[in-house]
């Protein structure tokens, strides 16, 4: 029955792209890419067919595997020579070895891939090299100069408002209350700052020596020269050309077809005296002809629905994706008004992704679970919630931990179970260790001249208010709790891992690590995109290999809900406010937290 199915849509695919190979459009198809750029679309809420119809829903941002399926498209169409990419994106690092993964696979199908950009930041331009050719206006100045990151530590501040911020660790590479609790890196937070920075040097270096043929030494000369006007950048091998966005046809194609043949001229010659108007017009349209003829380049949404769609068998069951994004914490999934520190706008709620889980548990149409991570973690108790979920998914079907940008602390508890991880070299990653904050707010009361008077009973009740800072007794009562969750999670680390728990504290104590040095300590398994977690996936299923597998992303089972009336939108003061009132509720009721400073920031 499926392969009678699958003969019916091969049958109506090739209907459809025979109709859609009769249009003739110019070689060349220029590519935007604009905006931020994320691994995965943003999930959209479940609304019935009728409603998500009726109720437009925002675009959000591209993603990294909607233009897979159209370069997918663009390699498979013989029309298309080429592709002419307009560099103005964002992403974090990870993503654009994503990205660079897809364009390099591109230029395998034999097509020309050229780069166009009025300007280039540092990993924009790693993304170019992995293009034929580097095209900038004359202008333009090639401004690779490197990384320059800032790290603010807000001690002093808070202090002249009164407020304070005790903190227990693990180690000081467990430098999350850093920014709160110092005025500067302690020496191993220092340290550690410096290799993740080195790292993403080195792979930017080592991703334009590549593409431009230059060595590693010459690439470093060449940076610390930056800023370099076009033509220079041009005579070092660093731009193919400096060329105005007009002179592009003539650079991708040096000599335009023939004009279009003059029989329609001598037709318009002959009955010119008898009805010159159509003369006019048949003129008109031999120069419009002529002018369509000599063009090189079209534009991508001008031809989206011309080109010729892949006619691929599919598996018979699916790879479910479950994603874990943002600081997590019990209860549901949810976005703040505004970004925090630590926090950032994107809330996984443990409650939410569990019932994701569940869902792909029980569905007999999935074969196995990517889940995807781009968290720096955050609530201890929720990623063991979560982690117990996996367990038992585990044991049913295969899993495979896909790291987005960051999957740090308790971003890599929730991972360590699965049964194989895949991270880019960038993925920022490890951080195994936990911290435990506890705000004080005595001064800033006293400062405002208001007064608490508490009443108690029992010895410890107020072990976690934040009207008094610790004391010996209360210090040693959180060292005693995060001491308790990080030997739990070693040991986590130790059975997903297969490593021997008195291997386990060299690598952990709060580390941090790029997904490449990870794979080195086997915190990580396989380094690549993710389509690499994909094949896995499939493997690991069981999936036929001569079939492609179809990643479908898993949500938690919930009823729709209209999006509120535009009147119901609160002024923003109050949208601020509510969102720093939730994040101070998080910092009092959560005791111990499995959270990293480090992140994947999107960047240019």
């Amino acid at each position: 029955m499926a392969a009678l199915g699958f003969s019916v849509r091969r049958a109506w695919l090739n209907l459809r792209n025979r109709w859609r190979r009769r249009r003739k459009f110019p070689p060349f198809v220029i590519f935007p890419l604009e905006g931020e750029i994320v691994e995965l679309p943003p999930s959209r809420p479940e609304l019935p067919l009728f409603l998500a119809r009726l109720v437009p829903m925002p675009s959000g941002p591209l993603s990294v595997s909607e233009l897979r399926r159209t370069f997918e498209r663009l390699a498979l169409d013989p029309r298309v020579k080429g592709v002419v990419l307009r560099i103005e994106c964002m992403a974090n690092p990870a993503v654009y070895q994503s990205l660079r993964d897809l364009l390099m696979r591109f230029r395998n199908s034999g097509k020309r891939l050229v780069a166009y950009a009025e300007s280039l930041g540092p990993f924009q331009y790693y993304l170019a090299c992995a293009c034929d050719q580097v095209v900038m206006p004359p202008s333009a100045e090639w401004n690779v100069l490197g990384f320059y990151n800032e790290y603010l530590f807000l001690k002093d501040a808070l202090d002249r408002l009164g407020v304070g911020v005790d903190v227990v660790n693990v180690s000081p590479f467990k430098s999350a209350g850093d920014i709160f609790s110092r005025n500067d890196f302690s020496p191993d937070s220092r340290a550690q700052a410096e290799w993740l920075l080195d790292a993403r040097f080195d792979a930017l270096v080592r991703g334009i020596a590549e593409g431009r043929n230059l060595s590693p030494e010459r690439v470093r000369e060449l940076i610390d020269c930056a800023p370099l006007s076009a033509r220079e950048a041009v005579q070092h091998g660093l731009l193919d050309a400096a060329l105005y966005e007009d002179e592009l046809e003539r650079f991708l194609i040096p000599e335009p077809p023939a004009a279009v043949d003059g029989r329609i001229a001598r037709l318009a010659q002959r009955i010119e005296k008898v009805a010159p108007g159509l003369a006019d017009d048949l003129r008109r349209a031999q120069h419009a002809a002529a002018e369509r003829a000599q063009r090189a380049c079209i534009n991508l949404e001008e031809v989206r629905r011309s080109l010729l769609i892949p006619i691929v068998e599919y598996a018979p069951r699916v790879v479910g994706v479950v994603k874990v994004e943002g600081l997590i914490v019990p209860g549901t999934s949810r976005r703040l008004p505004i970004p925090f520190p630590l926090t950032g706008e994107q809330i996984a709620g443990s409650s939410s992704i569990a019932q994701a889980i569940r869902r792909a548990e029980a569905d007999d149409h999935v074969a196995a679970v990517i889940l995807y991570v781009d968290s720096g973690g955050g609530s201890v108790l929720a990623s063991d919630l979560i982690a117990r979920e996996v367990r038992r998914l585990r044991a049913k079907k295969p899993v495979v931990a896909y790291m987005g940008g960051t999957a740090a602390s308790g971003g890599y508890y929730v991972s360590a179970l699965a049964n194989c991880i895949v991270a880019q070299p960038l993925t920022i990653t490890g951080s195994i260790g936990v911290i435990a904050f506890k705000p004080n707010t005595r001064e800033a009361f006293e400062k405002l001249g208001v007064h608490r008077v508490a009443l108690q009973r029992g010895r410890r009740a107020a072990l976690f208010s934040d009207a008094e800072p610790m004391d010996e007794e209360s210090r040693a009562v959180f060292a005693g709790l995060v001491a308790r969750a990080y030997e739990d999670f070693k040991q986590l680390v130790a059975e997903g891992r297969a490593i021997a728990p008195e291997a386990l504290e060299p690598i952990c104590g709060g580390r941090v690590w790029t997904g490449a040095q990870a794979k080195d300590r086997r915190l990580v398994d396989a380094l690549g995109d993710f389509t690499v977690a994909l094949e896995k996936a499939r493997e690991l299923g069981g999936l036929p290999s001569d079939k492609r597998a179809a990643a479908v992303v898993i949500t938690p089972p919930r009823r729709a809900m209209l999006p509120p009336a535009f009147l119901a939108v609160a002024h923003p003061a109050r949208v601020a406010f509510d969102g720093l009132r939730e994040l101070c509720e998080l910092l009092i009721e959560t005791s111990v937290w499995a959270v990293s400073l480090w992140f994947g920031g999107v960047t240019r």
